[in-house]
């Protein structure tokens, strides 16, 4: 009696425990899906101000930098595009930025700068750009500001469509940033998004300076 009622216990746990976890997996997903949502949302938010201050940009202006060592609005669209194409085809398993620190600095920064630039929508001053983003100035000459609204529309969808794909593979990819590090696709379409929100910022007011990221 005593056997019989041991086994029907072990049974009644580990069908416990099953249901604990397979109800917490549920949880997660729930809460990842939720926060996707968010995320892809805030994106096409984002995206939507970047090309309206994109056609906020008079003809005479499109190519010309504010002042010495600054971008041209039609360098920094293209450089937004750049991050779009380096992230989506990053993702699909192609080459992601050189990590430019040290791995332990790279923790820091994505552990507790990375929360608060997300967390309140700004972007540090004096970063210097990745080298993978930098527009080429021969390039930029040649960008037409039609040509570009529909390049950052195509480049972006694509950015965030891919990430929201790789999100749900099996073992999740990274992608190397080169001041954050390993970025998972969710922090990465943020950090996307808090990129343009911010040239858009910078669009809007006329500074594109070229050390900014």
């Amino acid at each position: 009696m005593v056997v019989v009622c041991v086994q029907v216990n072990q049974g009644v746990s580990r069908h416990h425990y099953l249901a604990v976890l397979q109800a917490n997996a549920g949880r997660s997903r729930m809460g990842d899906e939720r926060r996707w949502t968010a995320a892809l949302v805030e994106h096409e938010t984002v995206v939507r101000a970047f090309l309206t201050a994109c056609q906020g940009v008079a003809s005479a202006d499109w190519q010309r930098a504010p002042a010495p060592g600054k971008w041209s609005p039609a360098a920094v669209v293209l450089h937004v595009c750049q991050a779009y194409e380096l992230g989506r085809d990053s993702v699909a398993g192609g080459p992601s930025m050189r990590l430019r620190v040290a791995p332990p600095v790279a923790w820091f920064s994505r552990t507790l700068i990375l929360p608060v630039i997300l967390a309140t929508k700004r972007f540090p001053r004096g970063a210097t750009a990745p080298a993978e983003i930098v527009p080429d100035a021969a390039e930029a000459r040649l960008l037409l500001p039609d040509a570009a609204a529909t390049r950052v529309q195509r480049v972006s969808e694509q950015a965030a469509a891919a990430l929201r794909r790789a999100a749900g593979q099996r073992p999740v990819p990274r992608l190397t940033h080169a001041y954050f590090g390993a970025l998972n696709p969710l922090a990465t379409l943020r950090l996307l998004s808090a990129h343009t929100r911010h040239h858009a910022r910078r669009l809007n007011s006329g500074v594109i300076q070229q050390q900014l990221s």
